[in-house]
């Protein structure tokens, strides 16, 4: 993960297709340079005035099996473009949307790696302004809870289970600072139990996952081959990366996660939003 102080966009414009993982529709993604200060821009050049949709808290409408944006026009797992985005420092990015739903690829956010480091970085000439912690923050929920203790980079430690069936727990780090984003978490795919399919497609989830697109689970264990020996766990940390970049700045921070998800994430940089103490983005007691 690239943390440069000044910010950053990408240097010429690439596209990205495939179909949706929950939708199962063609889609296609332009990415585009943007201005400083602009964050990640969703546009849906597919609808009647190409609405814009700002990758911000304000703007999340669900966060089950993965994040939807867009209070009047709706973008849909938008959260491995946003991780891939933030793992390789590209702080502002427009995307033309073709469809409701990003390209899935492989279930995992190489496709959006590979298609940024393609466009090439661009520093611009405004500093970062990084969110950083005095004190801990926390949500819990449940047997779940995500925590984020101060720290001068930004860290994540995750736990993450599947019950019912014969694979342990996983336990996964990531220090941006030491780790190579590209090659430690961007390759870790999305996972999920075979005993779900039917039940999510009837509720128009999954229709695009496949053994291709996903690390499935059966009741004896993997049904295809994992990529890492804690895949599920990285996963996670690539899905933490992509929901805590709707902050919209940087976060300093050592993320601590047991049995968490999408919708804790979002609880957590809820929480953080609320408990900035000051326009410099420092959060204390």
């Amino acid at each position: 993960m690239t943390m440069t102080s000044l910010q950053r966009t990408i240097a010429r414009p690439v596209m990205v297709s495939g179909v949706g993982l929950h939708s199962g529709a063609p889609s296609a993604a332009r990415l585009l340079p943007a201005p400083v200060d602009s964050g990640v821009i969703f546009q849906r050049v597919d609808l009647d005035g190409a609405p814009m949709i700002p990758a911000r808290l304000g703007e999340v409408v669900a966060t089950e099996r993965g994040v939807v944006l867009g209070r009047q026009a709706p973008v849909a797992t938008v959260e491995h473009l946003l991780s891939a985005a933030r793992g390789l420092g590209i702080d502002n990015i427009r995307v033309e949307l073709q469809g409701e739903e990003l390209p899935c690829g492989d279930g995992s956010a190489r496709i959006f790696v590979d298609a940024l480091t393609q466009a090439g970085p661009m520093e611009q000439a405004a500093p970062r302004r990084p969110i950083v912690l005095d004190v801990p923050v926390w949500v819990s929920a449940g047997s779940s809870i995500i925590v984020a203790v101060p720290a001068p980079r930004f860290h994540v430690t995750y736990v993450t289970t599947a019950d019912g069936v014969a694979v342990g727990p996983q336990m996964a780090e990531f220090n941006a600072e030491t780790d190579d984003y590209a090659t430690a978490i961007a390759p870790a795919r999305t996972w999920g139990m075979l005993t779900e399919v039917e039940s999510l497609r009837a509720r128009g989830l999954a229709r695009g996952a496949s053994l291709a697109t996903t690390l499935v689970i059966g009741e004896e264990g993997f049904v295809n081959e994992p990529r890492f020996p804690n895949e599920m766990a990285r996963h996670k940390i690539l899905d933490a990366v992509g929901d805590l970049s709707l902050l919209g700045r940087p976060l300093r921070a050592h993320i601590l996660a047991v049995r968490a998800g999408h919708s804790l994430h979002v609880a957590l940089a809820r929480e953080i939003t609320r408990r900035i103490g000051d326009q410099d983005g420092v959060v204390g007691g």
